[in-house]
Order: C-alpha cells, then structure tokens, then sequence
C-alpha cells in the first residue's frame, strides 16, 4: 500500500524514463517510440542485473495502457522474454486518513537461460521486484520523486536559486 492518490503513483509509474529513480538496477532509460507515456511506446533500457557484470540492454514496448488502472509491458533482453503487469486500486490508508493506492506488479517469464539457472534467477528476480516496490513506496511517500519532466526544471531552480 502506498499513501499517495491513484492518479499520483499511475503518472510516476507509467513514465519509464522514471524507473532510474526506484530501480536500483536500471542505468538508463530512453524512450525510442512514443511522445511520453501511452500504448505502443517502447524504450531502450540499460539495466545492471547483477553488480560487478556488463550492463545489458532491455527491449520495452507498452502493450496495455489503461489509465489509472493497469499497464502491460513487454520486456526483452538475452536471458528472457517479460510480460509484466502493474495493478493499481484506490484504496484508503487508516493510519494517516487520507487515500492511499495498492499497486501489485504480476510477471510471467519465459527464460531464454539454462534450465539448472531458472531457479536462481527467478529468486534473484523476486528478491529484486521487492526491493524496487520498497523504493517505489518510500520515494512517493517521502515526496522525493520527481518526473522526468520535472528533473531539468528542479536543477534550473537549482541554478537560480543558490541558497
């Protein structure tokens, strides 16, 4: 659960070019079709799996853009092909009164890695899924998150503004 509006969570979440901001694995992201978030967009992402290794490149195409409920990606790289979908539900957190949003986040993986590999990486998978929803929830809740859109005009603030 994750103590931020519906329509807050979906707008960070369903722009990519954020994902370097909550996965710590992922280097970079560049949007290659598509003029911001939306269907049919894809990315060429540059992820690090595993530290200490070569950063690999990750084909994204968005195949469902249903907003503010649900996004369907497809995600390539040499080790496997991703289907990943986020779900998102308005909810109210209790605690703190206010809305809050359930995000779940549901993969099915067909490996493209040997059969004896497949159960290290799925753990090494989840262990990184739960990490990067852990990352997720603190950023949005903190109010440290910031758009893409928003990352140039907070350094030229930044530069205009030196205290």
């Amino acid at each position: 659960m994750i103590a931020r509006p519906l329509e807050e969570v979906w707008e960070y979440i369903a722009d990519l070019r954020n994902d370097p901001q909550w996965c710590d694995k992922v280097v970079s992201v560049k949007q290659l079709v598509g003029d911001g978030p939306g269907p049919n967009t894809s990315y060429r992402v540059v992820h690090q799996p595993v530290r200490l290794k070569q950063s690999k490149e990750l084909a994204v195409t968005v195949e469902e853009f249903e907003p503010p409920r649900r996004m369907r990606m497809r995600e390539e790289n040499g080790e496997g092909v991703f289907s990943v979908t986020y779900g998102l539900e308005q909810s109210h957190d209790l605690e703190r009164s206010g809305e809050a949003t359930r995000l779940t986040q549901r993969d099915r993986i067909e490996w493209k890695v040997p059969r004896p590999q497949v159960p290290m990486a799925r753990r090494m998978v989840g262990r990184d899924i739960e990490n990067q929803l852990l990352t997720l929830k603190s950023l949005l809740e903190s109010g440290q998150a910031m758009s893409e859109e928003n990352v140039g005009l907070a350094g030229l603030v930044q530069e205009l503004d030196p205290a």
